[in-house]
């Protein structure tokens, strides 16, 4: 008699993170029903909810879940972000390690969520601008939001998790870890996840016609004109 608790029992987890007094709202509570209803099929799919205080807490939750279940890929579907129905299926059809669908990032003025290395000899990255890239095509990057992003469950033996200390003996590890505060160069969990995978190897790319919309108290998304728009 097989159980949830086996391995290998479904493909992928669809991991939905909740972080502090985030808000869930019903348009994004409705679409995500539409995009379960669009799950390929034969795709054995699982979806959990990770509500904790820090948002990178609840990604690594996912991922250790993603990885005692056996899946094959850990597919992030943030409650903030809205996306096409057939989201999924479009980004498993790309085959690659780290994708994601483009999303602009809740800030004034927006930019969006797919991000370069500098060039300009100072470290940390930039965003891909409008116009810098073909609207509508697979783009390859160095990091991008984990709001979208699916991820194939191996890469987590290929990069390896940062190394917490507490009291100067070895704790837990974390792939998806919130650095601003303790590196110089740190930053937020999803780009420093991106950051060390890029550093092993690991391509990452957003799909730019795969247009997502960020929810808050001003809603923002991509027009599909390479214009930057806030609803």
């Amino acid at each position: 008699m097989s159980g949830f608790w086996e391995k290998n029992v479904i493909d992928v987890l669809i991991a939905i993170p909740i972080s502090g007094s985030e808000v869930i709202y019903y348009e994004w509570s409705d679409n995500t029903a539409r995009v379960l209803a669009n799950i390929p099929v034969g795709l054995r799919a699982s979806t959990q909810r990770f509500p904790e205080p820090c948002i990178d807490i609840s990604r690594d939750k996912a991922v250790n879940m993603a990885l005692q279940l056996g899946a094959r890929w850990l597919w992030f579907l943030d409650s903030d972000v809205i996306v096409p129905p057939d989201t999924l299926h479009r980004l498993l059809a790309h085959n690659k390690d780290i994708v994601g669908a483009l999303y602009v990032r809740r800030h004034d003025p927006p930019f969006n969520e797919m991000l370069r290395f500098r060039k300009d000899g100072q470290p940390g990255l930039q965003p891909i601008r409008d116009g810098e890239y073909q609207d509508g095509e697979l783009v390859e990057c160095d990091a991008i939001a984990t709001g979208t992003m699916l991820i194939k469950t191996d890469v987590f033996e290929k990069v390896p998790p940062f190394q917490m200390t507490i009291d100067g003996q070895p704790s837990r590890p974390m792939w998806f870890l919130w650095t601003a505060y303790r590196l110089p160069t740190g930053g937020s969990e999803d780009f420093s996840f991106c950051m060390r995978a890029r550093q092993h190897g690991i391509k990452i790319y957003c799909d730019s016609s795969i247009k997502a919309r960020h929810m808050g108290p001003v809603r923002f998304r991509p027009s599909g004109s390479n214009q930057t728009q806030i609803e």
